[in-house]
């Protein structure tokens, strides 16, 4: 059915039977035709094995767009999806919502990869995700916990309750290896290799798909351990389970996070992501390298993992001492 529907949208978007190279350039695609074309772009991208919440976010924000254009008082009929109204999108987000830029972009993001797919399947002629263009952001708006933010954050959960402990446990596996929320809760006692203390990341799980290991801390594996018995006891395959049984959701858990964050009075933002930012940056702190870094965090490049590295000015200065060269020439 969907073949059939796809067939038919190709044929209406051809205004004459000329060769692809022969047509006529356009930069437009019928707003029936744009929506219709990405249940198709859906079906492909889950064949190519991309992750279910890259699935989720392709969807939800085709759905935001689609929103907005329901939104707006011309009719739907014969109206084109070109870069006039794609603009018009942005400003809307920008302008209208007041949405953050890294909000924006997300969005934009996500509709810039389908505008591509429809210009490489030649539904375009006219590759519409370069003219539209993303927001300016800083490098980096997630800074890391200092050392007594972190200690007010590892006091707060109640580690003589399960939920208390695993949240405990959760804020010490990301302190020591840098673990993505999404990969820790699909975390399997399989995957967890106590005596050679090393915890595989399968790459259905990974961010970008890819598989890696990362080592772990003698009193991680030891906080570990008794979560792997009380997953073994309750027969559930993964390690950190929800009060009802099962996977642990990663929204929960951010969620409990900014509550322990409250709890302790702590103003910066409090979060799984500003765990991964303190990890990254104590390691480098510690005399890790950047590629070992770049290997630990999972990330596809080098440019990726220098921006989860924030480095204070007292760590900057005590660098600087230590390199001076002056000292050799002024007495």
């Amino acid at each position: 059915m969907l073949k059939k529907k796809v067939l038919t949208l190709k044929k209406s978007m051809k205004s004459s039977p000329m060769q692809v190279n022969d047509r006529v350039k356009t930069d437009h695609i019928g707003l029936e035709a744009f929506k219709e074309l990405h249940d198709e772009f859906i079906s492909l991208k889950t064949l190519e094995g991309v992750a279910p919440r890259t699935m989720k976010d392709y969807s939800n924000n085709h759905r935001y767009f689609m929103n907005f254009l329901e939104g707006m008082t011309r009719s739907s009929e014969n109206r084109m999806v070109d870069i006039h109204l794609l603009r018009s999108y942005l400003n809307y987000m920008v302008h209208d919502m007041q949405y953050k830029p890294t909000t924006v972009n997300v969005r934009l993001r996500n509709l810039k990869t389908y505008l591509r797919w429809l210009y490489r399947e030649k539904y375009i002629n006219d590759d519409l995700s370069i003219r539209l263009k993303l927001m300016k952001v800083p490098v980096d708006t997630v800074h890391p916990l200092n050392d007594s933010q972190v200690k007010k954050m590892l006091s707060a959960p109640d580690t003589s309750s399960y939920s208390g402990y695993r949240d405990f446990c959760i804020m010490i596996l990301i302190l020591d290896t840098g673990i993505r929320i999404n990969e820790c809760i699909n975390v399997k006692v399989s995957d967890i290799n106590l005596p050679s203390r090393i915890l595989d990341v399968r790459a259905d799980t990974s961010k970008v798909r890819v598989f890696r290991q990362l080592p772990l801390s003698s009193k991680c594996s030891k906080l570990l351990k008794e979560l792997i018995s009380i997953a073994d006891d309750s027969s559930c395959e993964y390690v950190f389970q929800s009060l009802y049984g099962g996977k642990m959701d990663g929204h929960q858990i951010t969620c409990n996070f900014r509550k322990y964050g409250k709890q302790m009075g702590i103003k910066q933002r409090c979060t799984p992501h500003a765990f991964r930012h303190t990890f990254a940056t104590n390691f480098v702190k510690g005399g890790g390298g950047v590629f070992t870094l770049q290997k630990m965090l999972g990330h596809s490049t080098l440019d990726m993992s220098r921006r989860y590295i924030q480095l204070d000015n007292t760590h900057l200065r005590k660098k600087h001492k230590e390199a001076s060269m002056l000292e050799k020439y002024l007495k």
